[in-house]
């Protein structure tokens, strides 16, 4: 295993110094992390009034702003940072480039843990190719959004290697026995996800202190109140760095963000996030075929998959009553992304049993095939302009742009060849060239693509050589270099 393992982390980091990203977007959920950290690294401060990153993700305390996103990736980046700061990687100005990648690729090789978890936990199943189980292991990765993501420093793909995680140590404790240690460490992980995504955390430790609870193993109570302390340890240390941050235990994120009740549709908002134009399962259908192994008597019987599965459902529920923008601005409904893993890890059991019926075979291996493509397109920018719900002002641009992944393939087909039948077809069939000439300059402005707007300032030039030029001009170089200056 150590060998296997080892192997793992070169090719996990190869592909992370590939595909990680060498600027931010403008969207708050990076630039909100990035500002902190800067601010800290060059200011010693963890208000962000002066760092060269503006975020719309801030909260005002005690007359200065700080980023209210949950502190421990931040923490981490940090301390990342830092060891970048050693050999000469800064976050200066015109220099923020190599320290973004960097980061970048730490947070990728993190996401990948998710697929080494997964072999891992498909090694302990009998009777199982190894081929198989290495295929669907770089598949849990490849084929879900943790790819996209994971390109960015983001929350959601490393808590999804955290939930792996937590799933091989409840196997462990299901088949080796359920000690005070093991509660202990599954109470630390269970906070840790917590740390990472308050919802995924919250359902998953009442659902684990359940577990332990009505394990079969003796000294169920002493083996609660060790899972209660572990738990209990980690909330403490989020609490401990929200207060060395800004000076209260309390997360800025739940001052910033309200659950959403009321005002919208919830059976349209439901079918949207989970099969419509955000749609979950729309981007990741195998993840449906973990249906099969609920239906299975055979899989009912395995309590860790039980609780995980009604785990995963609470979440969804809770998502579907408690949120109402899409994600913001994303690819796909990113909020479930750190149960995705949990999904296709459960299919995978399923269909590696012995003599798995073929027909439901080639539609699943379809399936995982749609989701490599979809995460690929997602890879491109995770963070894309788009419609957010009720947070997208009525008769706004986004209102047209629901979809990430057509989004996204249009800002590609036109980046590769603007002028190709596909790209014309985007703009003159499924958006309308002047809506899609407008998305350009937004999505191109976010990714700070300044090469890109001038492209698109030339041939609005073309197409209109009055009134569109002054308008590509005021919007493209100019604007956007100036307002790029002022962020950066």
């Amino acid at each position: 295993m150590k060998l296997r393992f080892l192997i793992f982390l070169i090719v996990s980091t190869a592909f992370a110094f590939l595909l990680a990203k060498h600027d931010v977007t403008h969207v708050g959920i990076e630039t909100s992390r990035y500002s902190t950290v800067e601010s800290v690294l060059e200011r010693g401060t963890f208000a962000i009034d002066d760092s060269i990153f503006s975020t719309p993700d801030k909260c005002e305390r005690n007359g200065h702003y700080y980023g209210d996103k949950p502190p421990l990736l931040t923490f981490v980046a940090i301390a990342w940072g830092r060891v970048l700061k050693c050999f000469g990687v800064r976050y200066l100005k015109g220099d923020y480039f190599r320290a973004v990648y960097l980061t970048g690729v730490l947070v990728f090789v993190l996401s990948c843990l998710t697929g080494w978890f997964f072999y891992v936990g498909l090694r302990q199943r009998p009777r199982m190719p190894e081929p198989y189980r290495i295929a669907m292991s770089v598949l849990s990765v490849a084929s879900t959004l943790v790819l996209s993501y994971s390109v960015t420093l983001n929350n959601h793909t490393p808590c999804a290697a955290a939930v792996m995680g937590l799933v091989l140590m409840l196997e462990r404790c299901e088949s080796d026995g359920l000690t005070r240690l093991r509660a202990l460490l599954a109470g630390v992980m269970t906070g840790l996800i917590l740390d990472l995504e308050f919802v995924a955390g919250g359902v998953l430790g009442i659902a684990v202190f359940v577990f332990v609870l009505t394990s079969a193993a003796p000294r169920r109570i002493e083996n609660a109140l060790m899972y209660a302390l572990g738990a209990g340890l980690l909330i403490l240390a989020g609490a401990g760095m929200n207060m060395v941050s800004y000076g209260s235990p309390l997360p800025l994120y739940l001052f910033t963000h309200k659950p959403s009740f009321v005002e919208k549709n919830y059976l349209t908002y439901a079918f949207n996030i989970l099969f419509g134009f955000e749609g979950f399962f729309l981007y990741m259908p195998a993840l449906l075929f973990a249906g099969f192994a609920c239906a299975s008597p055979r899989m009912r019987l395995d309590r860790v998959f039980v609780y995980m599965m009604a785990s995963t459902a609470a979440a969804v529920l809770l998502f579907i009553a408690g949120t109402s923008d899409f994600g913001g601005w994303c690819y796909g409904y990113r909020f479930l992304i750190p149960f995705a893993p949990v999904l296709l890890y459960y299919a995978a059991v399923y269909f590696g049993r012995p003599r798995p019926r073929l027909k439901r075979w080639k539609l699943f291996r379809l399936a995982l095939l749609w989701g490599v493509l979809t995460s690929v397109v997602g890879v491109m920018n995770p963070w894309n302009a788009g419609y957010e719900g009720s947070s997208t002002p009525e008769n706004a641009l986004p209102n047209h742009f629901k979809n990430g992944f057509l989004a996204n393939a249009f800002v590609f087909c036109w980046q590769t060849s603007p002028h190709s039948a596909l790209t014309q077809f985007f703009m003159d069939r499924v958006y309308g060239r002047e809506y899609a000439m407008l998305y350009l300059m937004m999505e191109l402005n976010n990714r700070n693509d300044y090469t890109g707007l001038r492209r698109l300032a030339e041939e609005l030039r073309e197409q209109e050589p009055d009134d569109a030029a002054e308008t590509a001009e005021a919007d493209a170089p100019g604007a956007a270099e100036d307002k790029a200056a002022a962020n950066l």
